[in-house]
């Protein structure tokens, strides 16, 4: 934060993510630290310049946009404590990025997913949220978040937490923005604050390839009002290093208790790929989101930890196999008639690729019937085979 002295001197004053102040750098180019940081290393302040440079914004233009952001809200800086940022009609070149799904990266080589893997760092790394490149990043696979919240093109949303909200109808410490193009700042009012940290939503995210689907605690939800879009809604969060973190979601039509989101893009997160976007289009989208929640569930029954969003897309052909194996195996060799019989003969990787293939076979069955499936086709291979010992 840009701040003066007493006796007119410009400070450059830094804060950690509690607001407790880490030092102020003076006119002189000197780094003068607070109290409670007097005795640690704060060397690495001096590489915010380089990093203010590498975004082609400087300080003061950062510190004039937050003065700005938090006129229009009625605070003070001081009282801002966060605030992240998307480019709503951002652009990426996704072309030069592998596809990152795991099912494909199991059927290559270690050699060849390491040369993969670095092949996308160095893409990701190269890619510059603020180049024009206009490729038409989308939420899905026909609008951008700025046509679905009726902004010109090059607007940003402005996510800002801050304890001293005027706004008597927002219920918790965040508010959203709007900095057009020309770099004026609005009120975001065509989003309408409809839960705070104890929402009553389940709210499930996918992350930026698919590669995980889990449930997250939201600080603040906001539906959308837009003719494009029935009942989208953007949620916000606390991440990790105190990052606010922004999500775009649908809800089920009927209820509107069950959220389906991906993770939006700022300055501190990669950009989804194109087949997690895919996932919020057409028949795949708003129509599906019951069924994403039921698949969702029906895994959370069975004890799955880790969903993709193959076991989460609401398709029953490519659900309930992959990451139920495992738990299918432990249920099956821990059956006293079967378990004991078959343990001297299959592995637990055994079982569960059984189990797996099962369900290929009958996928018109549940999980439990095909559990008993496996059960009576492994106990009748280990009495043949056991049998086969006593013959000879």
């Amino acid at each position: 934060m840009i701040d003066t002295a007493p006796n007119g001197d410009v400070l450059l004053k830094f804060y950690d993510e509690n607001q407790s102040l880490i030092a102020a750098r003076g006119a002189d180019g000197e780094i003068y630290p607070s109290e409670a940081f007097i005795n640690e290393d704060l060397s690495f302040l001096n590489e915010i310049d380089d990093f203010s440079i590498d975004e082609s914004l400087s300080l003061e233009e950062l510190d004039q946009e937050l003065e700005e952001v938090a006129r229009v809200l009625g605070v003070s800086k001081s009282d801002v404590l966060s605030m992240s940022q998307v480019e709503l009609d951002a652009v990426i070149g996704e072309k030069d990025v592998d596809s990152l799904s795991l099912e494909d990266n199991k059927k290559l080589s270690k050699e060849e997913q390491s040369n993969r893997n670095d092949r996308n760092a160095e893409a990701l790394q190269n890619m510059n949220t603020r180049q024009e490149i206009n490729l038409d990043k989308k939420i899905d696979n026909k609008l951008t978040l700025a046509e679905v919240l009726g902004v010109p093109a090059g607007s940003v949303l402005c996510v800002v937490d801050t304890d001293k909200i005027q706004d008597s109808e927002n219920t918790t410490r965040y508010s959203c923005v709007i900095k057009a193009p020309d770099g004026s700042v609005q009120m975001a009012d065509m989003l309408k604050q409809v839960g705070g940290k104890h929402s009553s939503k389940d709210v499930y995210e996918t992350n930026r390839d698919g590669s995980k689907v889990e449930k997250q605690v939201i600080q603040s939800s906001f539906e959308i009002d837009s003719p494009l879009v029935k009942n989208g809604i953007i949620n916000i969060r606390k991440g990790q290093m105190g990052v606010t973190e922004v999500s775009y979601g649908q809800m089920d039509r009927t209820s509107h208790n069950d959220v389906f989101a991906q993770k939006l893009e700022t300055r501190e997160t990669y950009p989804v790929t194109r087949e997690v976007r895919n996932e919020f289009s057409g028949y795949k989208g708003i129509d599906n989101v019951s069924n994403k929640m039921d698949e969702i569930k029906e895994h959370e029954n069975h004890g799955c930890k880790n969903m993709s969003l193959r076991e989460a897309d609401g398709n029953p052909d490519t659900g309930h196999i992959h990451g139920l194996s495992e738990n299918a195996a432990e249920i099956i060799l821990a059956d006293e008639h079967v378990g004991e019989k078959i343990d001297s003969i299959y592995t637990s990787n055994e079982v569960a690729e059984r189990f797996e293939r099962m369900c290929e076979k009958y996928p018109d069955k549940n999980f439990d019937e095909v559990i008993e499936l496996t059960k009576n086709e492994l106990s009748e291979e280990a009495d043949h085979m056991h049998g086969m010992e006593r013959s000879h």
